[in-house]
C-alpha cells in the first residue's frame, strides 16, 4: 500500500485550500467536494463536512450548493448502510435540481436513488431509475454517467443470475470508462465482472478480474475497494476448496475492514471464516485435504473453536448493525458447531434463535424472491413486446410488397403476412387471455369489467425460498417451469383462466373473462386435482416440496393495466381473501372461506371446519379445509 494515496492526497489538497476560504460559494464547493471524496475513505467524516457545506449553502441561499450538499451527505450515508436516510437526502437534491433543470445532476440523483432501491432488492424500481438516468446521460453526452448506469443495470442482471446480459452491460461500461480514463470506474467494473464470473462458476476468469481490480484500488489507496476485492478473491478460493489461500485473503480483508470501521464488511468476513473453519471439522473435508497433502491445520478441535470464535464475533457486529440475514446464517453455523462439540444446550439456544429469525425474515426473503422473479418475467414480456413490434413492421412491409408484386407474387406475400400475423397473435396470447387480446386488437383503449360470479385460487410452494437459495438458478427455474406447466394443463382441463405467477405462487380464476357455468365447483375440483398431482412432489435433486392452496369466491373487477407492458389483473375483496387463505393455510391443505364452503354444500365435495383464525384486514374468521371425498368422511 502506498504511504499516501491519490484520494487522500486530493482530500488534503482540498482541505489546504479550505483554510484560506471565506464564507462564500467557493467554500461551499470545497466542503461538499471534501465530503464526497470521504465517502470511500471515512464516511463519518464525510457526513460532518456535508453538514457544514449544507449549513453554509443555506445561509447563502445558494440552491446549487444546497442540492450538492444533500447529494454528498446522501452518498456518505449510503456508504455506511443508512439507506433510508440516504434516500431522503437524494430525493431532496433531486427536487432542487429539477427546479434548476440541471440534467447532469438530475441523472446523478436518479442513479443514486436507483442504487438505494437496488440494495433494498426492489429491482423493478431500481431498473426504472437507472434507465431514466441512462437516457439523460446519453441525451446530454455525459459518458461517465452513461458508464455508471450501464454498470448499475449490469448489477441487476447479475443478481437475477442472467450473467450474459450482466456481462454485456458491464463491458459497455468498461469501454466507456476506458475512453474517459476513469480508473476508479474501471476498477469497480472489473470487480463486478469478476463477481459475475464467480457466481456463474468461472473461477479462473473471476480471479483474473479481481486481481486486476485489486491492483488499481491499491494504486489509488482506496481501502474500501481493496477490502472488497480481497474478500472476493477469498470467496473464489473458498469455492475452489483452496482453504489456505482463502484464509489468507479473508484475514487481509478483515484487517482493512476493521481499520476503516466497515462493520458490514467485518461481519461478513468473520462469518465467512466461521463457515470455512466449520467445513474443516468435517471428516470428508479432512480426508480429502489429507489426500492432497494440504498444509491447512486439520485438527478438528482447533478448527471447531476457531469456527465458534469467528461466528460469535460476527454475530456481535451483525447484531449491532441489525443485519438479520447475516444473523440467521451465523446462528446456523453456531448451532452445528456446538452440536459437534456436544454442547447441546448452546446448540439448542442457537437453533431457537435461528428459527425465530427465519420466521421473522421469511416475508422479507419472499419479497426479494418475488422481486427477482417478477423482474425476470418483466424482461421476458419486454422481449415479447419487441418481437411483436418487429413482426408488425414485417407485416406492414409485406403488405406493401403485395401491392408491388401483383397478383402472382401477391398471393405468396399474403401467405407470408398470414403466418406473420399468426406469430404475432400467438405472442400476444402468451401475455393476455384470448378474449382480451381480441379486444386490444380492435383498439379498445380501456378494458375493465366487473364479474359477479367468480372463484379465485392461489397455489404457493412452501419452503421454495430456502430451496432456491442454495440451488443452481437453472435448476430453480426448471422446477418452477415443471410445476407451473402442470397447473397450466389443469386450468385448461377445468376451464379456469391463469392470471399470473408471483414468484413461486400461481394465481388462477374461474368465471372470467368469460362466464363459467360452475366456477366454484370447477375451482374446487381444480384444487383437489392439483393437490393430488403435487402430493409427495420431490425435485430431481431429492428436495421435497409442499404446497399451500387458498380459495375464495365473489365479485371482482378485472382489466388491463399499462399501455405498452400489458398486464391482465383482478381486484376485489375475494382476491385479497383468497390470498390470505393461502398465506395462513397449512402445508399440503386447501383452505377456503365459509362463503366458499357453503357454496359447495349441494355438491359431493367435503369441507371440514378448521376453526377460527386471525386474518389480516378481516379479523377473526371461520375457515374450512377441502377434502377428497374418496378418502375422507364428513
Amino acid at each position: 500500500m502506498l504511504s499516501q494515496n491519490r484520494e487522500q492526497a486530493k482530500v488534503e489538497l482540498l482541505k489546504e485550500r479550505l483554510k484560506s476560504a471565506t464564507d462564500d460559494t467557493n467554500k461551499v464547493s470545497l466542503l461538499y467536494s471534501i465530503s464526497f471524496e470521504y465517502k470511500t475513505i471515512d464516511p463519518e467524516l464525510g457526513i460532518k463536512y456535508g453538514y457544514e457545506s449544507l449549513e453554509l449553502a443555506k445561509k447563502l441561499n445558494w440552491q446549487e450548493g444546497i442540492a450538492k450538499s444533500y447529494n454528498s451527505i446522501g452518498s456518505n450515508l449510503y456508504s455506511i448502510g443508512e439507506l433510508g436516510d440516504a434516500l431522503g437526502y437524494f430525493e431532496k437534491s433531486l427536487e432542487l435540481n429539477k427546479q434548476k433543470k440541471d440534467k447532469k445532476e438530475i441523472s446523478k440523483n436518479l442513479s443514486n436513488i436507483g442504487s438505494i432501491y437496488y440494495n433494498l432488492s426492489n429491482y423493478s424500481e431500481a431498473l426504472k431509475y437507472y434507465q431514466k438516468a441512462l437516457r439523460i446521460s446519453i441525451e446530454i453526452g455525459e459518458k461517465e454517467g452513461e458508464a455508471d448506469n450501464n454498470g448499475n443495470i449490469g448489477n441487476i442482471y447479475s443478481d437475477l443470475t442472467n450473467y450474459n446480459s450482466a456481462l454485456k452491460y458491464y463491458n459497455k461500461a468498461l469501454k466507456l470508462y476506458e475512453k474517459t480514463d476513469n480508473r476508479r470506474g474501471i476498477a469497480t467494473i472489473l470487480g463486478n465482472i469478476g463477481t459475475a464470473y464467480m457466481d456463474s462458476g468461472q473461477y479462473d476468469k473471476a480471479l483474473k478480474k479481481f486481481e486486476k481490480a485489486l491492483k488499481l484500488w491499491e494504486l489509488f489507496g482506496n481501502k474500501f475497494g481493496v477490502a472488497i476485492n480481497l474478500g472476493n478473491i477469498a470467496n473464489t478460493y473458498n469455492y475452489l476448496l483452496d482453504y489456505k489461500l482463502a484464509m489468507t485473503y479473508y484475514e487481509k480483508a478483515l484487517d482493512i475492514n476493521q481499520e476503516i470501521g466497515n462493520k458490514f464488511g467485518s461481519a461478513a468476513i468473520m462469518g465467512n471464516l466461521g463457515g470455512l473453519y466449520y467445513h474443516l471439522t468435517q471428516d470428508t473435508t479432512i480426508r480429502r485435504l489429507k489426500e492432497s497433502n494440504s498444509n491447512v491445520q486439520l485438527d478438528k478441535s482447533y478448527n471447531l473453536e476457531k469456527s465458534i470464535y469467528f461466528s460469535e464475533k460476527a454475530i456481535e457486529i451483525a447484531s449491532e448493525i441489525g443485519s438479520k440475514d447475516m444473523l440467521r446464517e451465523f446462528y446456523g453455523y453456531l448451532e452445528k458447531a456446538y452440536a459437534l462439540k456436544k454442547n447441546f444446550k448452546k446448540a439448542y439456544i442457537y437453533q431457537r434463535k435461528w428459527i425465530e429469525l427465519r420466521d421473522s425474515i421469511f416475508s422479507i426473503q419472499k419479497t426479494k424472491e418475488i422481486a427477482k422473479l417478477e423482474a425476470v418475467k418483466q424482461s421476458q414480456i419486454n422481449e415479447k413486446e419487441i418481437k411483436l413490434r418487429d413482426l408488425e413492421l414485417i407485416r406492414k412491409s409485406n403488405e406493401q410488397y403485395v401491392l408491388i408484386l401483383g397478383f402472382g407474387g401477391g398471393a405468396i406475400m399474403l401467405l407470408l403476412v398470414f403466418f406473420e400475423r399468426r406469430k404475432s397473435e400467438k405472442l400476444l396470447l402468451n401475455i393476455l387471455p384470448a378474449k382480451i387480446a381480441k379486444r386490444l386488437k380492435k383498439n379498445e383503449k380501456r378494458i375493465a369489467d366487473r364479474f359477479e360470479n367468480t372463484a379465485i385460487i392461489f397455489l404457493d410452494i412452501v419452503g421454495f425460498t430456502s430451496y432456491s437459495k442454495d440451488t443452481d438458478p437453472v435448476k430453480v427455474v426448471a422446477v418452477l417451469n415443471e410445476i407451473f406447466t402442470r397447473f397450466d394443463s389443469l386450468t385448461k382441463e377445468y376451464g379456469l383462466e391463469k392470471i399470473k405467477t408471483i414468484g413461486d405462487c400461481y394465481m388462477a380464476a374461474a368465471g372470467l373473462p368469460e362466464p363459467h357455468p360452475h366456477p366454484i365447483l370447477s375451482t374446487a375440483e381444480f384444487a383437489l386435482k392439483a393437490q393430488k398431482l403435487m402430493q409427495d412432489y420431490t425435485t430431481s435433486d431429492g428436495y421435497k416440496l409442499h404446497f399451500r392452496i387458498g380459495i375464495d369466491a365473489g365479485p371482482v373487477v378485472a382489466g388491463v393495466i399499462g399501455e405498452r407492458k400489458f398486464s391482465y389483473d383482478l381486484w376485489g375483496d375475494a382476491v385479497n381473501t383468497a390470498s390470505r387463505m393461502e398465506s395462513t393455510g397449512i402445508a399440503n391443505e386447501i383452505q377456503v372461506t365459509e362463503n366458499f364452503a357453503k357454496s359447495l354444500s349441494e355438491h359431493s365435495i367435503i369441507c371440514i371446519e378448521r376453526g377460527e383464525i386471525e386474518v389480516k384486514g378481516k379479523g377473526v374468521i371461520k375457515t374450512y379445509l377441502l377434502k377428497d371425498n374418496q378418502n375422507q368422511n364428513r
